[in-house]
């Protein structure tokens, strides 16, 4: 997307679901994953160990998040140890992944409901937007204040949900999921509304630059 960015730059709700099962359950070690191969591997490489698809490879927990590769079969071993009342935890809960393409990208919100439907359970807990440990753990990363945090993002449930619980600046931008007739009768509402990312990178640059003449 052209966008210049370091590993470091990036937090995502996976590494936020990793920091919260080491901080919060240190007793957990062996994970059942529903997830893309890249988010299994971030787990691994953070010290957890992946389970099979097999009823004998017990894990201590359950983790679902988006996958692209789910198959039925992993779909069915996930609602079994969850049957088991296994600790369930999810990384999102995003419904959709927006696209531009003609299709409909479920995320793992949805996921999470084939699963409750199936076993009558929602997940222990969800990590990922719009729960304010995502914010939590960049502000300790960076050993940042809210005030100095703008949150931006395209949907109300999720991301600006989150400013809103961490008291930082929601910014919504309509390049995504949410319309303006929508973000005008939200709850909460954004602190800003924009039509997308360019507009904000102008935003940012007109201030800048007014900072600079006042100096």
């Amino acid at each position: 997307m052209g966008v210049e960015a370091a590993p470091e730059e990036f937090y995502t709700s996976a590494q936020a679901t990793i920091d919260y099962l080491k901080t919060q359950h240190s007793e957990i070690k062996k994970l059942f994953i529903l997830g893309t191969p890249g988010m299994i591997s971030e787990f691994e490489e953070a010290g957890f160990q992946s389970t099979e698809n097999s009823s004998v490879d017990e894990p201590d927990a359950v983790v679902v998040g988006f996958d692209m590769s789910l198959t039925y079969a992993h779909l069915c071993r996930a609602a079994w140890w969850i049957k088991q009342n296994k600790f369930y935890i999810a990384t999102n809960p995003d419904r959709v992944c927006p696209t531009d393409k003609p299709i409909v990208l479920v995320d793992c919100g949805s996921i999470c409901s084939s699963l409750e439907y199936a076993t009558g359970r929602k997940p222990d807990i969800v990590i990922g937007k719009p729960d304010p440990r995502m914010l939590n753990g960049i502000m300790e990363r960076y050993k940042l204040q809210p005030s100095e945090i703008a949150m931006v993002g395209d949907r109300i449930y999720t991301d600006l949900l989150m400013a809103h619980r961490a008291d930082v600046l929601g910014i919504l931008v309509l390049s995504g999921e949410t319309t303006l007739e929508l973000a005008e009768k939200s709850d909460p509402n954004p602190d800003i509304i924009i039509d997308n990312l360019g507009t904000l990178g102008e935003m940012v640059e007109l201030a800048y630059n007014c900072a600079c003449l006042e100096v």
